[in-house]
């Protein structure tokens, strides 16, 4: 599989392992902080967020293509190994119970979905791009429904070609049961997603189950309808793992900025109470 190549890849591997070594000195840090007897939360807090602001630059480079910032793959590595580093630094900072107040809660359900929508958002980067090259060219998602109507569009015309041809009703009639819904919308998208060709198997079964009652312009036609077929079958497959993609861009990145603005109450209280104001 495509994630677990990429996973023992040796330069994953040693991106871990830094990762790893940057958490060891946290805590090590964490520790020689606490027993100094000074507030360590302050301490791992400040960290956290400092983490985070550069995690977010990625944001900024993809804006900005003119400045040398360095190239979007470099930050996105970090954005990925520093994340793993940040959840630990969370953990020790909620000093790993879970919340006593409403705002607490708050700001740990959203590090959370953050947290484990970032995970996924790294997984799907490893299979997804690998699944989509399987059915050849890359599609612009938002151009997918002209695609599909062009589709339609040939393919009720073939159908009506048959009908006024007259020889047979057979390709009108499955057209009419099942191949005006295929094209009407995106379908099948869970076997999509699970990556499955049984559903358009069983539609092409469809279509090789009346072959016998056609003359030669009826199988001509048949044979057309099978390339429709299948070259819709490639949009819903694009349309299904991309908005896959889509999902996930809404379920990490407003969170993310609803963290952030909840990090800021979260740091003003602490510091109200702190300082005795609240």
């Amino acid at each position: 599989m495509a994630w677990l190549n990429w996973f023992f890849d040796k330069r994953v591997l040693l991106n871990l392992l830094f990762a790893a070594v940057a958490y060891a000195l946290f805590l090590v840090g964490n520790l020689g902080y606490d027993v100094s007897l000074r507030d360590v939360q302050y301490f791992n807090g400040w960290l956290l967020l400092g983490c985070m602001a550069v995690m977010m630059l990625l944001t900024l480079r993809k804006r900005v293509v003119i400045l040398p910032f360095g190239r979007v793959r470099f930050w996105l590595l970090v954005h990925i190994y520093l994340g793993f580093v940040v959840l630990g630094i969370f953990l020790a900072h909620t000093r790993y119970q879970l919340p006593d107040t409403p705002l607490e809660w708050l700001l740990w359900g959203l590090f959370i979905l953050v947290a484990v929508s970032g995970l996924v958002g790294t997984w799907m980067s490893k299979t997804l791009p690998t699944r989509l090259e399987s059915y050849g060219e890359r599609l612009i998602f938002e151009r997918i429904p002209v695609f599909r109507a062009q589709l339609a569009a040939e393919a009720e015309a073939v159908a009506l070609e048959s009908v006024e041809d007259g020889n047979t009703q057979s390709i009108a009639k499955l057209y009419n049961d099942l191949l005006g819904p295929f094209f009407a919308r995106p379908r099948n998208i869970l076997a999509h997603l699970r990556a499955s060709r049984l559903p358009l198997t069983r539609l092409q079964g469809e279509l090789d189950s009346i072959e016998r009652y056609l003359d030669k312009d009826g199988k001509a036609r048949l044979e057309r309808l099978r390339e429709l077929v299948e070259a819709k079958n490639g949009l819903d497959f694009h349309y299904a793992n991309a908005g896959l993609l889509k999902l996930w861009l809404f379920l990490h990145i407003p969170p993310t900025y609803a963290l952030v603005v909840v990090i800021v109450i979260h740091v003003i209280v602490a510091y109200a109470f702190s300082t005795g104001i609240a």
